[in-house]
């Protein structure tokens, strides 16, 4: 839910590829939206899902890490066979939760 507005995420609308201002390797913004709408946002955890749109809507969403970097960082959490991660440096902790989602869990309970 977009709690600025207060109405739900829409999966088809478009939204913009911010980081082409920035340097990047995609020709077109097409394409982008093509990554995010067919291989990120379907396989993105609910809770990252909601933690990425708070994070739009502050003044700084431009230092925020993008939405396909989270299943790459899944990925080598995964590949690496990581048990711990340690994160430096975070706006509102969008990788971070990547990151920690992917890790396995580990519960000693009492």
């Amino acid at each position: 839910m977009d709690v600025r507005k207060g109405e739900e995420y829409d999966d088809d609308k478009i939204y913009r590829h911010k980081e082409l201002s920035r340097k990047s390797l995609l020709p077109s913004d097409a394409l982008y939206q093509y990554i995010l709408k067919t291989s990120v946002y379907p396989r993105q955890h609910e809770s990252v899902k909601e933690l990425r749109h708070m994070t739009e809507n502050l003044p700084c969403h431009r230092m925020a890490t993008p939405a396909d970097e989270g299943p790459l960082l899944s990925m080598l959490v995964k590949q690496m066979n990581a048990k711990n991660a340690m994160e430096i440096g975070v706006l509102t902790g969008c990788s971070l939760l990547a990151t920690a989602l992917a890790l396995p869990l580990r519960w000693k309970g009492p």
